[in-house]
């Protein structure tokens, strides 16, 4: 049996939809915290995305697909940000609108929301060296690991401090060791398989209910974000067969709505 089997595209679109809605809950102040989980989805689904393509198709084309994928879309409509911002008489440095553009402002100065991309866009520079020159799937998951020890430890000070980068170092290379997890053939039954994720779904919501409530702590706030993921990431594979249009649709333009939602909350919100 093969694991990704019951990671369907619907269902990682149903993920996707979930994860904006959260994000957006939590920049609209709905629920407080609920912007971190789906952050943390949306990390772990990138994470798995990227590497079960390099399984399939190898690290050809790795940049001209995430180019067209995210950098091409985030970059037009950056471009219209600082238009708009040009007009309301907000005007910018020529190396901030460039690497803003480029999605490399770690500072998010132009549209604060943005700091993800900077933050994906480390990964993807990441997951390119790693896996072009360590041959070892083994060695790859655990450099990738190394490499968020890293940024918790170091490179987190790129980027403004009220975002909270420490939080999500973990998830990106979770999600890459579950795209390696999820392409080989285990030998277990399905009934098997539903129990260990009624298990998983139980055992990943007492950790959440204790970090969350210690999430005063950043440890224990990583923890929640991490266990919040995996229980939902487990709900919606034992719920494979599930399909909503509602949640399909939310779930395929859930990056344009990203790219839109958090400036008109938080910065043009004058508008509404």
């Amino acid at each position: 049996m093969y694991l990704n089997n019951y990671f369907s595209k619907h269902t990682t679109n149903n993920l996707k939809a979930v994860a904006i809605i959260l994000v957006i809950l939590g920049h609209l102040g709905f629920i407080n915290k609920s912007g971190a989980w789906g952050v943390g989805i949306f990390l772990l689904l990138s994470g798995y995305g990227l590497t079960q393509s390099y399984i399939k198709s190898g690290i050809i084309g790795f940049f001209k697909k995430r180019l067209l994928a995210v950098i091409l879309p985030y970059s037009i409509v950056m471009i219209i940000w600082i238009f708009v911002d040009y007009i309301l008489g907000n005007k910018y440095r020529i190396l901030t609108i460039g690497t803003s553009i480029l999605g490399l402002n770690f500072k998010s100065v132009i549209d604060v929301t943005m700091w993800y991309i900077s933050f994906l866009i480390l990964w993807y520079i990441a997951f390119f060296c790693i896996f072009k020159l360590i041959k070892n799937n083994y060695f790859k998951i655990i450099t990738m690991f190394i490499f968020s020890y890293i940024v918790y430890y170091n490179l987190y000070e790129l980027f403004d401090q009220n975002v909270g980068v420490r939080l999500y170092t973990l998830l990106f290379p979770i999600g890459v060791f579950l795209g390696f997890l999820f392409s080989k053939e285990l030998n277990i039954s399905e009934s098997m398989l539903k129990s260990i994720l009624g298990h998983l779904i139980i055992f990943s919501f007492i950790l959440f209910e204790i970090s969350l409530n210690r999430s005063y702590d950043y440890r224990y706030y990583t923890i929640s974000i991490i266990m919040f993921s995996i229980m939902i990431i487990s709900i919606f594979m034992l719920m494979n067969d599930f399909e909503s249009k509602i949640l399909s649709f939310i779930g395929n333009i859930s990056f344009e709505l990203y790219l839109f939602e958090g400036v008109f909350i938080n910065k043009y919100n004058f508008i509404f």
